[in-house]
């Protein structure tokens, strides 16, 4: 068992590394572009269902 739950262990961020890199390679990372534009969608989404609510 981890002593510090604030960090990430070690295998963990090494698949984290390696499936960002393995997505990256493969082209199915977003462009800095497209992640603003989903950013923006999901944004406007939770910003309408909050209008909605009061």
């Amino acid at each position: 068992m981890k002593e510090n739950k604030d960090t990430a262990c070690e295998p963990c961020e090494q698949n984290f590394e390696r499936n960002i890199n393995r997505l990256v390679k493969e082209g199915k990372a977003p462009t800095p572009k497209a992640r603003q534009q989903k950013e923006h969608e999901v944004k406007s989404a939770f910003a309408e269902t909050g209008k909605e609510r009061k």
